[in-house]
């Protein structure tokens, strides 16, 4: 087949035409267009085109919460849920509205308990849309607390009117993690409650504790009073301050431990060593201020100086440790140095170098070893306490349990840190040997429970009078009283600081911490989920018909007195007078009373018995117990069979079995 070369060239011209004709057509609108939009309608265009924009929104994330030890919370979330919608009249005339979108606000905080725990949790302030830690822990956890905003994209069309099917999400938010503290709230509740009671009653300025597990370092309680609502819209100023952290001041005898522990650390001082009668000032020096006692007490061995909390022994015993070792002893435990990085606004306290300590004869090295020229903080003073109650271990504080994520899983937790060994485990069982008698003979003789038979409590007042930087003195008339206990001496299972701050009735530490010390450790041995079960005291209350202390009283007086009380009453024993009370557990509160004779009974044979064993049957007689060893007792003073009196000084000597 031949083609027509011609009749190929005509068609393809003609095709060629109609190209062009259209290609001419959509140039012309084009241009027809452009002239519309640029020139005709320019005003139009250019104002619909201003009235869309896309705008980048953050996306807020939950806030962590904070909780006590047992999941409690403590600090939440105040969610606001926030909606949009548009509104216009059906054909009747009513009005519908149809919900475009809602979200959720978190820009509040919730205290879920008010006041409790304020100084611990701290708060919160906005700034702008941001939410922010402003003190306490929501400060100092705050990048953890805060999460991590989210992005989204975002087309507004006129009058700011958002285009919702266009809204893109480029990042989405992270919640922060939960917080669980080492705090338990029912245990925080006591110690607030007793704070409170302790500075209206003593007409303080302020009040403080601090409740430890001294094996593990966990706070399980800390507190000042007067305190603040952090849900209220008020700054907290000074109320919103952690004095168990940051108040730095001089401890005065509570630091008697320490200058103790030195001397048996370095082996300056001998506990049998006496020290001479100086009376009730001792003028070490012409020049120098004499250093003075609350009495005269005469002759005393270091041991009996910490019963009697005597000045002017620890002063010489300071002496004799010297400027070096006492220096070292005090950085052992701790003073002059922050405790952990958990704390918001920690103070460190100061301890004056050795060369400072060692100069004017020795003057600051006196003062020291009494409590004054040197400041500590609170949580120093009861983290080495727990060292001696834990047998030597200076032990790091731990405020934070673990971290949480949203979803509840544990995502980090803390362990025990042993910062060094302060004492050997032989000075810290000597230590709470002195510890135990001053509580039963001497200055804390207040802070003995007549309710929690059985528990031997261990510790030392402080009374320090305030120093006045304007005229370089002691302001006798402004003082810190404060009592440091363990609950029980041995095998310890609470360390606990109680500061009260400018008494004005009962100004010493005996007379006015240490019995909140007392009444807060009852708070807790009879509360129905702190009490430990080897002390389970739920069925009594504090204040039952069973409370009275009946020791001393004779058969008739204990059974009237029961009767007039509706206590239900049994009797052990033989002799003419109550010896010792028990409370027994059973559907109603009840008292077993156990006799014996007033003046004075025979020794019973303790060897073989261990400290636990033998501190009980001491505790019948109501006789001060010293010991020496660890283990079983091989020898006693007074012997099997002599005769004892109430009050009298039984000593044991007590080894591991072979």
């Amino acid at each position: 087949m031949k083609l027509n070369l011609e009749s190929l060239k005509i068609i393809n011209l003609d095709a060629l035409s109609v190209a062009k004709i259209l290609m001419l057509g959509m140039i012309g609108v084009m241009i027809w267009q452009t002239l519309i939009i640029q020139v005709i309608y320019a005003d139009v265009y250019k104002a619909k085109s201003e009235n869309l924009s896309l705008r980048q929104e953050k996306i807020h994330a939950a806030r962590g919460l904070i909780m006590d030890r047992n999941g409690e919370v403590l600090a939440d979330n105040f969610i606001e849920v926030k909606r949009d919608s548009t509104c216009k009249a059906n054909e009747e005339g009513e009005k519908v509205c149809e919900e475009k979108r809602k979200w959720r606000e978190y820009g509040h905080r919730l205290y879920m308990y008010g006041p409790l725990a304020s100084q611990i949790l701290g708060n919160v302030s906005k700034d702008g849309q941001e939410v922010k830690g402003t003190d306490g822990v929501e400060s100092k956890l705050d990048t953890i607390l805060r999460g991590r905003i989210g992005y989204s994209l975002k087309m507004m069309a006129n009058h700011n009117r958002e285009l919702y099917d266009e809204r893109k999400k480029l990042i989405d938010a992270l919640p922060g993690k939960n917080v669980v503290l080492t705090i338990d709230k029912d245990m925080q509740e006591i110690v607030e409650r007793n704070l409170k009671e302790g500075v209206e009653e003593f007409k303080a300025t302020s009040a403080s504790a601090v409740v430890v597990d001294p094996s593990t370092g966990e706070i399980l309680a800390m507190a000042s009073y007067p305190n603040f609502d952090p849900n209220s819209t008020k700054k907290s100023g000074i109320l919103g301050k952690n004095n168990i952290v940051s108040l730095s001041f001089e401890p005065g005898s509570t630091f008697k431990v320490i200058t103790a522990a030195a001397a048996l650390e370095y082996n300056a001082v001998d506990t049998n060593i006496v020290f001479k009668d100086e009376g009730k000032c001792w003028k070490w020096n012409a020049k120098a201020s004499p250093i003075c006692d609350t009495h005269i007490y005469g002759d005393m061995n270091m041991s009996e100086a910490m019963v009697q909390s005597s000045n002017i022994v620890f002063a010489k015993i300071a002496t004799e440790v010297g400027a070096d070792s006492f220096y070292l002893a005090a950085k052992h435990f701790g003073f002059g140095e922050k405790t952990s990085s958990e704390f918001a606004a920690e103070e460190r306290g100061f301890v004056k170098d050795h060369w400072v300590l060692a100069r004017n004869s020795g003057s600051d090295l006196k003062t020291m070893g009494f409590g004054h020229a040197v400041t500590v903080t609170p949580i120093q003073m009861v983290m080495a306490y727990s060292a001696i109650a834990n047998g030597g271990k200076l032990l790091e504080p731990r405020l934070v349990k673990e971290l949480r994520d949203a979803n509840g899983n544990v995502v980090d937790s803390s362990e025990t840190v042993i910062i060094r060994n302060a004492v050997t485990e032989k000075t810290a069982e000597t230590i709470r040997s002195m510890l135990h008698r001053v509580v039963n003979s001497g200055t804390a003789k207040q802070v003995m429970s007549k309710k929690l038979i059985g528990i031997s409590f261990g510790g030392k007042t402080g009374t320090a009078e305030k120093y006045d930087a304007k005229t370089g003195k002691y302001d006798r008339n402004r003082q810190v009283a404060s009592f440091i206990g363990l609950a029980p001496v041995e095998n310890a299972r609470y360390v606990c600081m109680v500061l009260v701050d400018d008494p004005k009735l009962k100004r010493v530490g005996g007379l006015t911490a240490g019995p909140l010390f007392r009444r807060i450790m009852e708070g807790i041995y009879y509360h129905p989920k702190l009490s430990p079960g080897m002390y389970n005291r739920v069925i009594t209350r504090l204040e039952s018909n069973c409370s009275d202390d009946y020791t001393g009283l004779d058969v008739p007086s204990a059974k009237a007195t029961a009767m007039a009380n509706g206590c239900k009453v049994a009797f052990k024993g033989e002799g003419s007078r109550v010896i010792q009370s028990k409370i027994d557990e059973g559907e109603a509160a009840s008292l077993t009373l156990y006799l014996g004779e007033k003046e004075g009974a025979k020794m019973p044979n303790m060897k073989g018995l261990s400290l636990k064993d033998a501190l009980d049957i001491a505790g019948t007689f109501r006789m001060n117990v010293e010991y020496s060893g660890k283990g079983f007792v091989v020898d006693q003073i007074p012997k099997a069979n002599e005769m004892v009196e109430r009050g009298q000084v039984c000593k044991l000597i007590l080894k591991e079995r072979v």
